[in-house]
C-alpha cells in the first residue's frame, strides 16, 4: 500500500475535522473509503454528495486534477499528495 498525505479543504475539512492526514491505499478509491471510515458520517455525506454529482468534489493528486468520477482508475505511490475541496466559485 501507498503512503500518501491529504489535505482537506473547506467543507471538506469542516466533515473531517482537521486539515490533514496520513492515510494508506492503493487507489484513489480505496483512499476515499478509508477516509469515510476515519472520518464518519459528516465526511461520508461530503463524499456521498460528490459520488451523485462528482463536480462537487475536485480531487489533485499531485497537483494534477484526478476527477473524481475516476477514482477507482487512480494508483498512488508512496509520497503522493492527494488533495480534496469543494469546487471554488466566484467572482
Amino acid at each position: 500500500m501507498a503512503r500518501v498525505t491529504v489535505k482537506m479543504y473547506a467543507t471538506v475539512r469542516e466533515a473531517a475535522g482537521t486539515p490533514e492526514c496520513m492515510a494508506e491505499a492503493d487507489t484513489l478509491s480505496d483512499l476515499v473509503e478509508s477516509l469515510k471510515k476515519r472520518f464518519g458520517r459528516e465526511f461520508s455525506k461530503t463524499v456521498d454528495q460528490a459520488e451523485r454529482d462528482p463536480e462537487r468534489l475536485v480531487v489533485l493528486v499531485n497537483g494534477e486534477n484526478a476527477g473524481f468520477a475516476r477514482r477507482g482508475r487512480i494508483t498512488l505511490k508512496d509520497g503522493d499528495e492527494v488533495a480534496l475541496f469543494p469546487p471554488v466559485s466566484g467572482g
